[in-house]
């Protein structure tokens, strides 16, 4: 994994006369990379420096709470769209501070730390396959502390747990991965085995599993700046999705492959699989 500071030494393939919105509309993947490249990887400002009409002076701040053992998928994929609305800043915290060590040995670049964050406008916690850190006391309570003050409380697969662990959750609808999702009523949050789902008035929004931080990031942008700065982001990133596979939940998953799956994963067919941190 590289940091922001890399992006700074790619050099622009276009005019300095070019907006960064002109540049990232005529562009292709590779002015995306050096444009958007270093943005996953430090907070930095959305791609998008004009405001759009009617939106807010002060740029929205968005914190994304990461944390060891966490997936790098559920945060990159939101990362990337939340990027590239208008009027945005996404920055990434952690406990400790610093680089943070992910699932699979991915390092991510560095972090604040959690209790440096002064607000968020929206707070997302991802999932990950081990969440004793997020549910250690001193994560909790900046948790607290960051979605007591937030316009939006979100998450994304795993993540709704240790939010609902807070008690943020309680009595509030949630997603969260199919073969966890009934471990959130331990916390007194409502499962919805939805892959999107939103309570309170979009105070609470949730997607499901791990590809579905996307469509969670699109639908949160549309509520943020609109539908058309969100179909933007989506044109831009090349979100159209044709799996070549109609395996990618229970409810369509052959009965062989989810009979796999439990095994590798027991009690999942009942949302009740084991995860460290969950007790």
């Amino acid at each position: 994994m590289h940091s922001s500071d890399d992006a700074s030494r790619v050099d622009p393939p276009v005019a300095r006369s070019y907006s960064r919105r002109s540049a990232l509309i005529l562009g292709g993947m590779g002015l995306g990379a050096a444009m958007a490249g270093g943005a996953l990887f430090g907070a930095t400002p959305s791609l998008a420096d004009e405001p759009a009409v009617g939106a807010a002076a002060e740029p929205f701040e968005i914190v994304i709470a990461i944390y060891r053992e966490g997936t790098l998928l559920d945060f990159a994929g939101p990362s990337d769209v939340f990027h590239r609305i208008p009027n945005t800043r996404v920055r990434f915290a952690s406990l400790y501070g610093g680089p943070v060590s992910l699932e699979y040995g991915v390092v991510f670049g560095e972090t604040m730390r959690l209790a440096d964050v002064p607000k968020a406008d929206l707070l997302l916690v991802p999932g990950g396959r081990d969440l004793r850190e997020p549910m250690l006391p001193a994560f909790q309570e900046q948790l607290v502390r960051l979605g007591s003050g937030a316009k939006h409380i979100t998450s994304v697969c795993t993540g709704s747990l240790p939010l609902a662990a807070t008690g943020l959750l309680k009595g509030k609808r949630s997603a969260c991965h199919w073969a966890f999702i009934n471990q959130l009523a331990r916390y007194g949050a409502i499962p919805d085995p939805q892959r999107f789902v939103s309570d309170d008035n979009g105070r609470f929004m949730s997607g499901g599993g791990v590809t579905s931080g996307i469509d969670f990031a699109l639908r949160v942008a549309a509520v943020l700046r609109g539908k058309e700065a969100s179909e933007l982001a989506q044109l831009i990133i090349e979100y159209d999705p044709d799996p070549p596979l109609k395996s990618g939940h229970p409810r369509s998953a052959p009965p062989e492959i989810l009979a796999m799956a439990e095994q590798r994963l027991p009690g999942a067919t009942r949302g009740l699989a084991k995860i460290p941190g969950v007790s």
